[in-house]
């Protein structure tokens, strides 16, 4: 029986092309895929079904007769205009995806039971001074200006703020891989961090690729954009990136300023032996902060402690320093630990709660959250603190 093939836009083959280019296994596609474009041969039903799979392209992208316009207006937002992100990658889009799935799910969950808008989305916007903006976010979270003293390091940091932030509404999730799957890892040098914002349930995605320190920066960041209400797409290194907007400016030197109150950090390095090397200056007081040296570096370099060439020489190491650690094998940890962190509590609890209502199916909960019966039930238990 002669194999049933089907007719594929040449338009289309050349997107698609255009969209594994940078995988490995566009490698072994390459020919094949040539051949398809100029009309040699044509694929079978099967070869495009396989293909949908290999490349976590829709499959019915595969019959329309024009490219697909995925609607990704997040990146309209991102720090630094790169030649990749015009072509964003299929993890990511994936990811955007999902998490305005997330974020509509809560939306309508809360509209439905009755909760107000939250009063800090915008709350900032006609103020674009940082040091106001961060006493503003300081205020409305109960956080004292020395809040870091009682932390262990950059995670405890991170964990403490988020826990903050979830409690006044803003939904924060993490993830280094499309949902579940660890074969789609999230690039950090295509993103760090978006924000997508909204009256009811504002959402904060970072990409748990990026270290501890890093991604502590990004979450302040972050929530600085929805006080100052504005969407963000972060590509960008705090600091690192030239000609960033005057709003990027204003919200990295609020999360400066949460992280590292100014006042304090000038009394603390001019309370350090004068003749100490200015880099050991630096890991010292990024150990008294519980942040990274990048971050602690930059305030010495706007205080003009230290110059351009010596900050751009620390950032530099803190990356190395990190791609050299990211190089150690882990244990991948405990799987509820790893997906409660993937995941904001708050939205944990609604979905179980929907769900007894009868107001939402189990199989919604599962998409959500990439879960199936026997793990959502888990992770339900491991949010409410019960020990598996």
């Amino acid at each position: 029986m002669p194999k049933v093939t089907v007719d594929v836009a040449p338009e289309i083959i050349k997107w698609v092309i255009n969209q594994v280019r940078e995988y490995e296994i566009y490698t072994s596609l390459k020919e094949k895929l040539i051949k398809w474009q100029m009309g040699e041969i044509k694929p079978t039903f099967k070869q495009i079904e396989t293909l949908s799979k290999q490349t976590n392209i829709p499959f019915g992208y595969f019959f329309l007769q024009e490219p697909p316009v995925e609607d990704t207006k997040i990146l309209e937002y991102r720090t630094i205009n790169s030649i990749e992100l015009e072509n964003p990658s299929r993890e990511l889009i994936d990811t955007i995806d999902n998490m305005e799935s997330i974020q509509e799910w809560m939306r309508n969950y809360q509209i439905k039971q009755g909760y107000n808008t939250l009063d800090i989305v915008g709350s900032a916007k006609d103020n674009m001074d940082a040091r106001a903006i961060a006493d503003i976010m300081r205020k409305d979270l109960g956080l004292k200006e020395d809040w870091y003293c009682s932390m262990e390091n950059s995670w405890k940091s991170f964990k403490f703020l988020r826990t903050i932030f979830q409690d006044l509404g803003i939904l924060i999730m993490l993830n280094g891989v499309v949902g579940q799957n660890t074969r789609r890892p999230l690039n950090i040098e295509e993103f760090r961090a978006f924000t997508l914002l909204d009256m009811y349930a504002p959402l904060v995605f970072i990409n748990s690729c990026d270290s501890a320190n890093g991604k502590l920066f990004s979450l302040i960041h972050e929530a600085a954009h929805i006080w100052i209400g504005s969407d963000n797409f972060y590509n960008d290194r705090y600091g690192n990136a030239k000609n960033v907007s005057d709003l990027e400016t204003i919200c990295n030197s609020v999360a400066a300023e949460i992280l590292v109150p100014n006042n304090i950090f000038i009394n603390e390095w001019m309370a350090k032996d004068p003749i100490e090397d200015d880099t050991e200056r630096i890991e010292a007081l990024s150990k008294i902060f519980k942040c990274g040296m990048t971050v602690i570096a930059r305030r010495a370099f706007d205080n003009n402690f230290i110059d351009r060439s010596e900050y751009e020489t620390i950032a530099k190491n803190a990356i190395n320093h990190y791609n050299q650690s990211k190089s150690v094998k882990s244990d991948g940890g405990n799987f509820y630990n790893n997906i409660v962190v993937k995941n904001d509590r708050r939205l944990i609890l609604a979905l179980n709660s929907s769900i007894h209502e009868g107001t939402t199916q189990f199989t919604d909960a599962y998409r959500i959250t990439n879960t199936n019966r026997k793990t959502f039930s888990g992770l339900v238990d491991k949010v409410r603190g019960i020990d598996l």
